[in-house]
């Protein structure tokens, strides 16, 4: 082991944060206390929310499998680290693929937050440090705020370098949006790969509209969704304007623009 040399490699690095999962570990204790109880199986202490929420974490995360990355699922966090230099398109895939992961998780009625850097690090098999995830943590920790996943700009600026705005299904402008300096991913966006469109976003209404009314007692949390729900509006009412621009090779009936304009969150 002393003979080993780590080598600094360049890498793109997510680190996400199940926003209000500590308070769920509790229930999965519970729930696994249950289980062993109504089994009269001391041996058997399962949570079924516990293993749904690792489910779809290894689901999601398992479409990046065949690329050059590696991820750590630890407590409330998640780690992620692509090199993208093999295949430049990984650059755009990790962006759809956390989106993919916030959408599957709010689904569970999980949100989360978190950031993006790009530079060089240690990353092997069972060590991962540097500054881009240093970086990242820090973005999560002290910028995100909302459940949304801040870009740092020198991730912006080797998206740029790569000239990956014309690749299909990905346009930066609609993909990345900015707040002052900020950059966040917009996850919305992620119905231009999706075949139902108006499950997709009456599914994110209910989950959002769900979040909101659970929230309602606690101020700190509560505006953290209602900033979410206003993104949702306004995408969605973007989408259904320019809805031959998003979806060029689709044609749409009426009926089913009408549907679409029926699933604003009013209730804000």
């Amino acid at each position: 082991m002393q003979n080993i040399k780590l080598k600094y490699q360049q890498r793109i690095v997510v680190f996400l944060d199940v926003l209000g999962f500590k308070n769920k570990l509790y229930e999965f204790e519970v729930e696994a206390m249950s289980y062993a109880d109504e089994n009269n199986n001391s041996y058997k202490y399962i949570s079924q929310k516990a293993n749904d929420f690792v489910r779809v974490f290894k689901n999601v995360i398992g479409l990046m499998d065949k690329f050059n990355c590696n991820y750590y699922l630890f407590s409330d966090n998640i780690c992620i680290t692509v090199d993208p230099f093999n295949d430049k398109s990984l650059a755009v895939e990790i962006l759809f693929t956390v989106s993919n992961l916030f959408k599957r998780f709010s689904e569970m009625g999980y949100f989360i937050r978190g950031g993006i850097d790009f530079g060089w690090m240690l990353d092997e098999e069972d060590i991962a440090f540097g500054v881009p995830l240093a970086n990242a943590y820090l973005m999560e920790s002290t910028q995100a705020i909302y459940p949304r996943i801040i870009i740092s700009k020198k991730f912006v600026k080797f998206l740029n370098g790569f000239g990956l705005n014309d690749q299909d299904a990905f346009n930066k402008e609609n993909f990345l949006k900015s707040s002052r300096e900020i950059y966040h991913i917009n996850p919305f966006y992620n119905v231009i790969k999706t075949d139902d469109k108006t499950g997709f976003f009456s599914e994110y209404k209910n989950v959002i509209e769900k979040a909101l009314q659970q929230s309602q007692q606690e101020e700190n949390i509560h505006v953290k969704f209602k900033w979410l729900a206003i993104e949702y509006n306004y995408f969605l009412a973007k989408y259904i304007d320019n809805i031959t621009f998003y979806e060029q090779d689709i044609s749409f009936e009426k009926e089913e623009i009408d549907k679409l304009k029926t699933l604003k969150i009013t209730q804000l």
